[in-house]
């Protein structure tokens, strides 16, 4: 026969408290700083990922830093970026700084002045300062003449043009250089140019001309004042180059600070 025994209340309380503490002990390990299980690999892929974070993270501050420092060296020596960086301001003008020479018609003020002598003058955008720079024409002076160039020297923007206009002068040609803004004249410093015939020849007594310049003119001052004047036979034939249907002259521009 089955024997049943008699129900005892202290034994079920005393199962009962055992299972709660059990569930307390799990809740401890897992929560509390106790043992748990640690997947194989789990550590190692973590701190393989900490590292790669930080790495790309120093790669980037170091490509910042790069991108930063080449731009800053490229606009000192007027490169390709500074030329992009000094044509994202606008600068207005009260005149066209070529009227006085009778090169422009244009009345009244210019709302880009760079603008205005890329597109209206035809001016070039140069990377350094012209060092025996011959300009060349083959269709003689009976009619005006005009080489103009933009150049940045240490972040700051200098316009020169090297001319003849007859109705001025039939007998010299001229070179004038000016910067855009008043403030880029002060910061650019002394200039000087030199003139000379691109052949040297005995029997002509033409050798060189130089003009110097303390602090360049800005594009509204008055030009006309300030320009350097050159005979026209300087503009020399270029027989010793094959080409003496063509004449040319030597400029050079230093800076006197460089």
């Amino acid at each position: 026969r089955p024997r049943f025994r008699p129900f005892r209340p202290e034994v079920a309380r005393g199962a009962a408290s055992r299972l709660a503490r059990g569930r307390r002990a799990s809740a401890r390990g897992l929560v509390g700083g106790g043992s748990v299980v640690v997947l194989p690999g789990s550590g190692a892929m973590a701190t393989k990922a900490k590292r790669k974070h930080d790495a790309e993270a120093t790669v980037t501050g170091k490509e910042i830093l790069a991108t930063i420092v080449k731009k800053m060296k490229i606009v000192g020596e007027g490169g390709p970026a500074a030329e992009a960086i000094t044509s994202s301001t606008t600068v207005r003008c009260r005149k066209c700084p070529l009227r006085w020479a009778g090169a422009c018609s244009r009345s009244g003020a210019i709302g880009d002045i760079r603008e205005h002598l890329l597109r209206d003058h035809k001016f070039v955008l140069r990377k350094k300062l012209p060092l025996k720079k011959h300009f060349c024409t083959s269709s003689g002076f009976e009619g005006a003449r005009q080489w103009g160039h933009l150049v940045t020297v240490r972040g700051q923007l200098l316009a020169y043009v090297i001319g003849y206009q007859p109705s001025m002068s039939r007998t010299h040609a001229f070179v004038s250089m000016f910067t855009l803004r008043p403030s880029d004249s002060k910061a650019l410093g002394p200039l000087s140019v030199s003139v000379s015939p691109a052949e040297q020849s005995d029997n002509s007594g033409l050798r060189c001309a130089k003009f110097s310049w303390s602090e360049v003119p800005h594009a509204n001052s008055d030009l006309e004042q300030v320009v350097g004047l050159f005979p026209v036979q300087f503009f020399s034939s270029r027989l010793a180059e094959g080409k003496p249907h063509e004449r040319a002259v030597e400029i050079t521009i230093q800076s006197e600070l460089s």
